[in-house]
């Protein structure tokens, strides 16, 4: 990693979660006047029958924990739960200093069963946490001692899945994650992190889920969901010595990423596989729209009640989930209600996809005040009525991307023409003086509605840069043309901005880099790639950043999601960490930064070739 400073000072690295560790602190309750705070958690005096119990009961077993101090219970419906579960959860009670555990149905013969209590058990005055408690016990005459362990992070952020199933199936058909009773389960920590315990030694298949409704079954419809390509049979056998199992506060980064990490799994959304169509509506008077509620939908017809198929064109997104239909042809009087007849393949009530016919009809939308660009249009009291062929039009120049992305005019419908000879990009120096600048024009690759406009050439600080478009230089669909308008737009020239630039290596293949808030649920900067290259990122304000790259391996510029039925895992997503594995970057003030990026050593690290 080379590091240029124009200033004083280092480059920070913070860990992902050290960056928002802040002092811990288990107390929110005042305490009482004339003496400190209560924060000791309550103390376990006694476990009837012991941890590790053999023999248990399979009706009418009872679990007793007694405390050194009155305790209350918070949350016992989403925090106490059985490995493996039952369809009723157990019921937990207080009795005086005493938690009274009840099964509400018969526990299995020959079972180890363990018994979780998150931070459910807490003491009456201060609500000071008892540390997340285990009790294995078995009805059977030993109890299973094996165990797995890993993190739960969400594919397309890599940030920790909190508060996740983990759920192991000796049942090994892929249905069983959506009848079957899992194996065994356990839950994910504020870090992502589970251990799966008190297991045979035998093969599981693993997955995780959300599990909204708190049923240990993965809903489809609501839920994310991941799964381990392979399956599992453990190695680890549980001792108390392991640090897999030591009692980890939820502010205790450090403790927490350096537990042993056997497995990782990738939380992700599927895409609704039942096809229908989710919306109709009529934007404008000429324009319908139809929302699919699947991807790649597939359409056998597609017809306007009155017009030919050359009356109208169809735009769609690049899930091909969204169309618009446009009607082209002006002579025709349009109705008050527009008939759009559609067929294709909907799933049946069986899962099955059906060709099915529907018919929508849209009633004529009512008029909608068209957003203009204050800094295009100046609107006075006595504005001129504006001519009625008309084409309006936003220009989008963000200076600090003007050099990556240039100018962007959007516009209401597609465009039938466009004059590149009447557009015009004109620098200004500082001193005043002006020439033309060559510039790219293009459409964009889905919306015609959408032309990009970049320039051609290094854009220096101090310049003005103006796109001058004359009277008519683009006509839509509808043989409306624009008026003519003016853009400037001139480079930060804050001083304390800052500059990342990658040289991007090995890149055999497609990918997506971007520049992200630590959380990366936040995107300032994106380039798609299939080559080695110099990526900039310029005009950066001071602080933490991480670089997200995207295995995109079908090119088409996004982070595809996983398919759990055809075992498809989503898109890899992997953050660059520089060479001591930390992977957030705080930039301080007026300071650039070079760095390499090997993109085969970061998706396949076995194979550096």
């Amino acid at each position: 990693m080379e590091i240029i400073r124009t200033n004083i000072g280092k480059v920070i690295i913070f860990l992902l979660f050290g960056y928002f560790a802040t002092s811990s602190c288990a107390n929110t309750s005042t305490p009482p006047m004339g003496g400190p705070k209560d924060t000791i958690p309550p103390l376990l005096i006694e476990v009837v029958p012991d941890s590790g119990a053999i023999s248990f009961p399979l009706e009418e077993g009872i679990l007793t924990m007694t405390f050194d101090e009155y305790v209350v219970l918070k949350d016992p419906q989403q925090n106490i739960f059985l490995s493996p579960p039952q369809k009723k959860q157990p019921e937990a009670k207080i009795k005086g200093k005493s938690v009274i555990v009840r099964f509400q149905e018969k526990l299995d013969s020959n079972k180890t069963y363990s018994l979780h209590f998150g931070n459910s058990i807490q003491d009456n005055n201060e609500g000071n946490p008892f540390y997340k408690y285990v009790l294995p016990f078995s009805t059977g005459s030993y109890v299973d001692s094996f165990m797995v362990s890993g993190i739960v992070s969400h594919a397309s952020t890599l940030m920790p899945a909190n508060g996740v199933v983990v759920a192991i199936y000796n049942n090994l058909s892929d249905s069983a994650i959506y009848s079957a009773n899992p194996s065994a389960v356990a839950k994910t920590d504020n870090f992502g992190y589970f251990v799966v315990r008190n297991i045979k030694k035998e093969p599981y298949s693993v997955y995780a889920f959300e599990d909204l409704n708190n049923n240990f079954r993965y809903d489809r419809e609501s839920e994310r969901v991941a799964f381990m390509d392979s399956l599992l049979v453990p190695t680890k056998v549980l001792s108390d010595t392991l640090k897999e199992l030591e009692y980890v506060g939820e502010k205790d980064t450090l403790k927490a990423i350096s537990r042993p990490v056997e497995k990782e799994l990738y939380l992700f959304r599927e895409d609704n596989e039942k096809q229908f169509i989710r919306e109709s509506k009529r934007l404008q008077h000429r324009m319908a729209y139809l929302l699919f509620s699947a991807a790649n939908p597939i359409i056998n017809s597609l017809e306007i009640s009155g017009l030919d198929e050359s009356s109208f064109v169809t735009e769609h997104n690049i899930r091909k989930d969204s169309i618009v239909l446009w009607v082209t042809d002006t002579s025709i009087v349009m109705p008050d209600t527009m008939k759009v007849k559609v067929e294709y393949m909907k799933t049946d009530s069986t899962g099955n996809l059906t060709s099915f016919k529907e018919n929508f009809n849209l009633p004529k939308p009512k008029p909608a005040k068209i957003e203009e660009d204050d800094q295009q249009r100046q609107s006075t009291e006595n504005e001129v009525k504006k001519r009625a062929d008309l084409l309006e039009f936003k220009i989008v120049a963000d200076p600090a991307l003007i050099e990556q992305s240039g100018f962007q005019l959007v516009f209401d419908a597609p465009l039938s023409y466009l004059n590149r000879d009447s557009i015009s990009l004109i620098y200004k120096t500082p001193k005043g003086e002006t020439g033309i600048m060559d510039y790219a024009v293009s459409y964009d690759s889905l919306w015609r509605r959408i032309v990009n406009i970049r320039p051609n050439g290094v854009l220096l600080k101090g310049y003005d840069y103006t796109l001058d478009i004359s009277e008519a230089s683009f006509m839509d669909i509808y043989k409306r043309t624009n008026d003519s308008i003016v853009k400037s737009v001139s480079l930060p020239q804050d001083e304390s901005l800052s500059k990342l630039t990658l040289d991007i290596q090995q890149a055999h293949g497609h990918y997506i880099i971007e520049l992200t808030n630590v959380t990366r649920d936040k995107i300032f900067r994106s380039y798609s790639i299939d080559r080695d290259t110099i990526l900039e990122f310029p005009y950066l304000q001071k602080g933490p950043y991480s670089v997200k790259i995207t295995e995109d391996l079908n090119g088409n510029g996004i982070g595809d999601t996983g398919n759990l039925s055809q075992k498809r895992q989503p898109e890899k997503v992997r953050l660059y960490t520089l060479p001591d594995g930390k992977s957030i970057i705080l930039i301080p003030e007026s300071t650039e930064l070079v760095q390499s990026i090997k993109l085969n050593q970061i998706f396949n690290p076995d194979n550096n070739d």
